[in-house]
């Protein structure tokens, strides 16, 4: 079944006007994903290989504390870091080596 001309041009003036009320909305939420990821990013950077504690992290990123303890806490509940052993009075993050596709079937066999 095919629509009616009139129906698919009514239809596309529609989204036109739906996606025109939306666009800063939209451009909104592209400027803060882009900012996660940035922020991810160099919270991974600080991590770098060895790990680091918070406090580490929010010198080398230059970041607020809770935001650093936010972005950890997240990092940590979808397996991206660990908690390593206690460097004075806070924990030492580090990242979760990736494996590749190669060690993955290595793995399995």
């Amino acid at each position: 079944m095919t629509e009616n001309s009139p129906e698919k041009d009514a239809r596309k003036e529609a989204m036109k006007e739906l996606r025109k009320a939306r666009k800063q909305k939209i451009a909104a939420a592209t400027a803060r994903m882009k900012e996660q990821k940035k922020a991810i990013k160099s919270i991974k950077e600080a991590l770098g290989t060895e790990g680091a504690t918070v406090p580490g992290v929010v010198e080398q990123t230059g970041m607020p504390s809770a935001e650093v303890f936010w972005y950890l806490a997240t990092m940590k509940k979808y397996g991206e870091i660990v908690e390593g052993d206690k460097d004075g009075g806070y924990f030492r993050y580090k990242l979760v080596a990736e494996e590749t596709p190669q060690e993955e079937v290595a793995q399995e066999s």
